[in-house]
């Protein structure tokens, strides 16, 4: 029972030992909280993270000249891919308000297409397929039926245009014309 008694007696002394690197700390001064450089989160040096719209996207899965994530890939890259895809669809401060009617009207003018529809309330855009999504797809979609550009799409707050068929989703991002993501179902 002393030694317990000691040990804390030891231990609460040294909790309030004033020499250590917090000593100059004001504790009643109110405190604005800077993240450090230090304290940033690791990135995987293979995957560079990439800043968009003040915000850090997680890690690329697969490289931007072979956006496919197949189902034999590693499951690490899979869940990457889930990360990466929820983060293209995910709105930011600086992002346009979301315009229903825009994102409606641009859903009809894709109907030659294949079954549109408007999600998350005209942020995504789908376009079902029988076949033949691919990479290129949403954004020929984009240029060829809508007459539109993605920048168009972005001021709208349309943030994706993607594609689906019975094999393949591909996601194309109206912030960067060259991001695209596709996964085999």
């Amino acid at each position: 029972m002393k030694r317990a008694l000691v040990l804390l007696v030891l231990t609460a002394g040294s909790a309030c030992d004033k020499s250590g690197p917090l000593a100059d700390l004001d504790a009643e001064a109110t405190w604005k909280v800077v993240p450090a450089a230090s304290s940033a989160p690791p990135v995987a040096a293979s995957a560079p993270a990439v800043r968009d719209a003040g915000r850090l996207m997680p890690p690329r899965p697969v490289p931007t000249s072979s956006p496919t994530v197949t189902i034999t890939m590693p499951q690490e890259v899979q869940l990457q891919a889930i990360q990466y895809m929820a983060a293209m669809q995910a709105p930011r401060p600086g992002d346009a308000p979301a315009d229903p009617d825009y994102a409606k009207a641009l859903a009809d003018s894709l109907r030659g297409m294949g079954r549109p529809d408007v999600i998350s309330s005209g942020r995504l855009v789908d376009v079902r397929l029988e076949k033949g999504c691919d990479a290129s797809l949403p954004k020929q979609a984009i240029a060829r039926s809508a007459g539109s550009t993605p920048g168009a799409l972005l001021a709208h707050g349309v943030l994706v245009v993607r594609c689906t068929d019975h094999k393949v989703q591909c996601l194309q991002s109206t912030r960067d014309v060259d991001d695209v993501i596709c996964v085999h179902k």
